[in-house]
């Protein structure tokens, strides 16, 4: 599998929120604030979604919040 369907969920439901990107060639998952640009990483979508809802949970992320590091979803 290569992740595309799974990259596709997150950013339907977190992509207003995070900045969220797969790197194949690493296997790496990684969500960035919009807000504060704190990253975190996992090594599948399902830990990165579990990791994201904590994050969320403790500090709600501005659904207006600007991107920053990496460019957004599709440039």
């Amino acid at each position: 599998m290569d992740g595309a369907a799974d990259l596709d969920d997150l950013r339907f439901h977190w992509g207003s929120a995070y900045l969220i990107e797969y790197f194949p060639g690493s296997g790496r998952w990684v969500a960035q604030r919009r807000d504060s640009h704190a990253t975190m990483s996992a090594d599948g979508p399902a830990l990165l979604l579990e990791l994201i809802r904590e994050d969320y949970r403790k500090h709600p992320v501005p659904r207006n919040a600007r991107p920053c590091r990496f460019l957004p979803e599709g440039q």
